[in-house]
């Protein structure tokens, strides 16, 4: 009988924690034994299958996989400390009951580290299973911070994002890609028959192939390379035409930004973010041993520089990365409206809050113009700029695919997280 199973119908709290932590990943101290036994234990088939072995990799990614450096080269800005009771205290619905926010995010074995922003000041920050200093695997956010350097390419008026993608990558010629608008490529409607959906573990899949590609995964299949395999990729639905999740359009907006500035990728991102964000640390980018960057998920980062990058948005002057339009964009949802069948997957989650659009490599935009960004087994950002809110956190499933459910509690919070009439901020 499964973990899981071994936990379903017990209605005891104290047995319920205890199930929790048979399969939680985290390990507030991890012991020598314990660290040779995860580098005796890791395969390149395991190490993403959640639990304790992905746990270390998440925060110690450099040790199994190559990495470039982001540098953080520029004065560290500062984010002020001012602690809310009231943020913490917060009653929220989890998927186990009524909580305390601050007491949900201590007691989630699955979460390891949590930050929220308001007005550049740090309300709430935690890190139950990892230290402020680690460089966590960020995994799908890498997306956003990918499509933002592509942004400020394009406030610079360095890119056109309504041109075709083989102008800049003129390797793209004679490929399905060829004619696709980058635009489209970076709000994630190529059209090209590559989801992630199909499945990171079926060696059959193009995102299996794609991911092998670089490195990321078991070899199974005969060697070929990253460019190659992008060349192979097939379309199956005219560009622009819906929302799919498609790991290698991030993969092309990279190729892009490295072909107009004549950088490689993380020394670009380097330039057009990490300098501008006032980043207390170096991040790291995963790459391939032939050197290309595994754009679509491999960027390491300290939980806080990632709040410092979502203030881009929420900054009134962008931190001089994007141009005003570009954040109007965004705020208008302008990009790919989900489709009925999406729209009804999201409102089981959100009930009537449900997101409609997603654009620029963000998975949600809502009306009001917060935007979402999620990773594998756990990771997300979530940016609200009308009402001046950042929130990050970094997260490691559980071998039956547990996690948490920050999301929807931090759309809550936001929502109701206003200035009353002294002027200081409440939650309702």
């Amino acid at each position: 009988m499964s973990r899981s199973n071994r936990c379903a119908g017990l209605e005891v709290l104290a047995v319920l924690v205890f199930c929790l932590t048979l399969s939680a990943p985290a390990l507030s101290q991890t012991s020598l034994e314990t660290v040779r036994g995860i580098y005796q234990q890791y395969t390149p088939e395991n190490f993403d299958d959640g639990g304790q072995i992905s746990h270390y990799v998440w925060k110690n990614f450099a040790s199994f996989f190559p990495q470039a450096t982001i540098a953080r080269t520029r004065p560290e800005r500062s984010l002020p400390s001012s602690p809310d009771s009231a943020l913490t205290s917060a009653t929220v619905e989890t998927e186990s009951g009524l909580s305390h926010f601050g007491a949900y995010v201590e007691g989630n074995p699955f979460i390891d580290g949590v930050i929220v922003l308001a007005e550049g000041r740090i309300l709430f920050e935690s890190y139950p299973n990892m230290k402020a200093y680690d460089r966590h695997l960020g995994w799908s956010i890498t997306k956003v911070v990918v499509s933002t350097a592509l942004a400020a390419l394009e406030s610079q008026g360095r890119v056109n994002v309504d041109r075709a993608v083989s102008d800049y990558l003129p390797e793209l010629v004679g490929s399905d890609w060829q004619e696709i608008s980058l635009r489209d490529i970076v709000n994630m409607a190529s059209g090209m028959d590559c989801l992630d959906s199909d499945g990171y573990q079926n060696t059959e899949t193009c995102i299996y192939r794609y991911e092998e590609s670089l490195g990321l995964t078991a070899a199974v299949n005969p060697e070929q390379s990253t460019l190659e395999n992008l060349r192979s990729m097939r379309q199956h639905r005219p560009a622009g035409e819906k929302y799919e999740y498609v790991s290698a359009d991030t993969f092309v907006t990279g190729l892009v930004i490295e072909s107009i500035t004549g950088q490689p990728l993380w020394l670009a991102l380097q330039e057009l973010i990490w300098d501008q964000i006032g980043a207390e640390a170096d991040a790291l980018m995963m790459i391939s041993p032939a050197g290309m960057p595994a754009s679509h998920g491999g960027l390491s980062a300290r939980l806080r520089d990632l709040a410092r990058f979502g203030e881009v948005f929420t900054a009134d002057d962008a931190l001089g990365v994007v141009s005003a339009s570009h954040l109007a964009d965004l705020a208008s949802g302008r990009g790919v409206a989900f489709d009925a069948a999406q729209v009804a997957q999201l409102a089981r989650r959100f009930n009537q809050d449900v997101p409609k659009k997603a654009a620029w490599q963000w998975d949600m935009i809502w009306d009001d113009g917060a935007m979402f960004k999620g990773g594998y087994s756990g990771q997300g950002i979530f940016v609200d700029p009308g009402r001046d809110i950042v929130a990050v956190w970094y997260g490691t499933s559980g071998t039956d695919g547990q996690s948490h459910q920050l999301l929807p509690l931090i759309r809550k919070l936001s929502k109701g997280y206003d200035i009353n009439r002294s002027g200081q901020r409440v939650v309702e």
